[in-house]
């Protein structure tokens, strides 16, 4: 169970660090190639928020279930 809950906890970890960057510099580096007008493309500002937050509350829900299974393993 605790290398469950290292692998649960590493994922809650990634998952807060991608919420803080600049998911609009992210899209530019990654999808912004794809399209003739990228700038006609770029996702709103709606967008953006709701996937950071997304990525938070998994962020969250994720370390609540590492915590859930390293008191499951005996480690408090």
């Amino acid at each position: 169970m605790t290398g469950a809950g290292v692998f649960v906890a590493f994922f809650a970890v990634l998952f807060l660090g991608l919420a803080f960057i600049d998911q609009r510099k992210v899209w530019w580096r990654f999808q912004a190639h794809r399209f003739d007008n990228p700038a006609a493309h770029e996702p709103s500002d709606g967008l953006i928020r709701g996937r950071r937050i997304a990525l938070i509350v998994l962020a969250l829900f994720l370390g609540w279930q590492a915590v859930g299974m390293f008191r499951l393993a005996g480690m408090e």
